[in-house]
């Protein structure tokens, strides 16, 4: 094997890792839709509960918003046999399924705390978003998400700044549409058809 055949089974794998973790992202990427959907309707009951147009508990709103999406992406262990995945696959679905449960974990520790009306977990959550997206720009090769990312690092900058603003709460749905459910359906829509 000469060195010129290394350096082009070096470029094969590369590209087919690439190749991997973007069909990873599009075939999941309803995941993320699906999340920031539910979210921002949390935001959005939040909001109208603050200013009085409706007495639901947030807490069960919040639940349901937390739990339902987490069952959908849950489909994804259920313990019927698959063929290995691919290392990039893997590497993309912990990265996500690692963030989701460290956003979820804390925040049930937040609200255990009673620490949520301190309007800071919402920056935390942000800036936790804008890793895990920058992170998948280059696990896919994709560069819009990177722009995705630095929208959520300046997001976490805002919703810190008005984490004593009740414009928060729909600032924060706002987001959680533009920022995590429109990359989602980006990239569904956007998937390769083998996908």
């Amino acid at each position: 094997m000469t060195g010129d055949d290394s350096i082009r089974d070096d470029i094969a794998f590369i590209r087919q890792a690439i190749e991997q973790g973007r069909g990873y992202a599009g075939r999941h990427s309803l995941d993320l839709l699906i999340w920031g959907v539910a979210l921002a309707i949390g935001y959005v009951g939040t909001y109208a509960t603050v200013s009085g147009w409706w007495r639901i508990n947030p807490d069960w709103l919040w639940a349901a918003c937390i739990v339902l999406p987490w069952l959908y992406s849950l489909r994804l262990f259920r313990s019927q046999p698959r063929p290995p995945r691919p290392p990039m696959t893997q590497a993309l679905q912990m990265l996500w399924v690692g963030c989701g449960i460290f956003l979820s974990t804390f925040s049930v520790a937040v609200v255990l705390a009673g620490d949520m009306q301190q309007g800071w977990f919402s920056a935390v959550g942000a800036g936790t978003l804008g890793i895990a997206f920058f992170v998948s720009s280059y696990l896919c090769n994709l560069p819009w998400l990177r722009a995705i990312a630095a929208g959520w690092w300046v997001a976490a900058l805002l919703l810190y700044a008005f984490r004593h603003h009740i414009a928060v709460l729909p600032l924060s749905a706002v987001l959680m549409l533009l920022l995590l459910a429109l990359p989602g359906l980006l990239l569904w829509r956007g998937r390769p058809a083998a996908a």
